[in-house]
């Protein structure tokens, strides 16, 4: 008779280069996984029985360390642990299987894992590839800046590293908001850096007391510093620095009747072009704009952004049919101020019951030419 194999933890990397990755209890035989799948409360016990959690310093105080949140599989002989978020390589981590909560006194045996994922060798340089928004004259209630790296980077340095200098040059104090959580995509090569919300938004206390974070008609200056660190721990290859000027306050809800729409000509890749009054947020106009034909039937292609976030273009990957397509407008896209196509990101409170003019998705219809 061949002897059961004993409970082992094991982590299954993602070979991607932003893979999840997730973590295994395997071996916990037929009855344990019976007694799993048959709990009523199954999301309770499990958190209770397998976490992972972050190991930032050596201690045996297991319960003050940091959980990393995600979600349970349970297999044909086991439990996975898959995180929301992908583990982030170079940070360690400790993995607990401990099955006393089941009340099974053949199962007593806590069991633990600590594991890193290594860093990815980084050949190139490092270096900012963009800031947006990319123009140079900027309106005082501005929301958001987007810094784009040419690699994967470390959390923990945007605090220390990236500032804004005011027309003095020198820092300009409470202007940037910290977040408790720095805010990176999933490849962790695009920052957004979100200015004060409350002091943009007028009549809050952080507005009245301070005052908006920009002034019209000052000069800023928002440094990016060397010491931001890649994935393999270098340092960029110099600081970066985005001047710009303050203009007056954009306060007004986009209207997209206002845009304008250069069409493509029929049985052609040339693009539809979009050109906007005022600039949009960056980010957002690569995924809230689609181009759909008859039957709701999205059409595959590709966007550029550019003139300072005031042309979307979109070329086909297959020539342009005759006949009517529509432009899909998401109620999430923002200008560069967060309004948005509903309303002012300022804007006065509205009762409850008056979203009536509200409409989720805006529509142009066009046929090209």
């Amino acid at each position: 008779m061949p002897m059961a194999r004993k409970p082992t933890l094991r982590v299954n990397r993602d070979p991607s280069p932003h893979g999840s990755g997730s973590v295994s209890a395997c071996c916990l035989g037929p009855d344990l996984v019976a007694s799993l799948v048959s709990c009523t409360r199954p999301g309770d016990l499990l958190k209770s029985i397998f976490r992972v959690t972050v190991v930032q310093v050596p201690s045996t105080e297991e319960d003050i360390l940091p959980d990393v949140f995600g979600h349970y599989q349970v297999l044909e002989d086991g439990l996975q642990f898959i995180p929301h978020f992908p583990f982030e390589r170079g940070l360690s981590y400790r993995a607990s299987f401990d099955p006393r909560p089941l009340g099974r006194p053949d199962l007593s045996e806590v069991l633990t894992l600590e594991f890193s994922l290594s860093k990815p060798p980084s050949l190139s340089p490092t270096e900012v590839q963009h800031i947006f928004p990319s123009s140079d004259c900027l309106p005082e209630n501005l929301l958001r800046f987007y810094v784009g790296f040419s690699n994967s980077m470390l959390r923990g340095r945007v605090e220390s590293e990236i500032v804004l200098l005011g027309p003095d040059g020198k820092v300009a104090p409470d202007v940037l908001y910290r977040a408790p959580v720095e805010l990176w995509d999933r490849s962790m090569k695009t920052l957004t850096i979100l200015l004060d919300p409350g002091r943009l938004k007028r009549g809050v206390g952080p507005n009245r007391e301070l005052g908006p974070p920009l002034k019209a008609g000052q000069v800023y200056m928002l440094a990016v510093g060397a010491g931001m660190l890649d994935l393999s721990g270098r340092r960029l290859t110099e600081a970066v620095y985005k001047r710009f000027r303050v203009t007056e306050a954009v306060r007004e809800h986009i209207t997209v009747e206002d845009w304008k729409i250069v069409r493509p000509v029929s049985q052609s890749r040339e693009p539809l072009v979009l050109l906007f009054p005022r600039p949009l947020d960056w980010a957002l106009l690569a995924h809230t704009i689609t181009i759909t034909s008859t039957g709701e039937q999205p059409i595959n292609g590709r966007i550029l952004i550019d003139q300072c976030e005031k042309r979307w273009s979109f070329t086909p990957t297959s020539p342009w049919a005759p006949g009517p397509y529509h432009v899909r407008v998401g109620s999430s896209l923002e200008d560069v101020c967060g309004n948005g196509i509903i309303a002012a990101f300022d804007r006065p409170l509205r009762s409850g019951g008056d979203l009536s003019y509200e409409v989720a998705i805006r529509s142009i219809a066009f046929h090209p030419v």
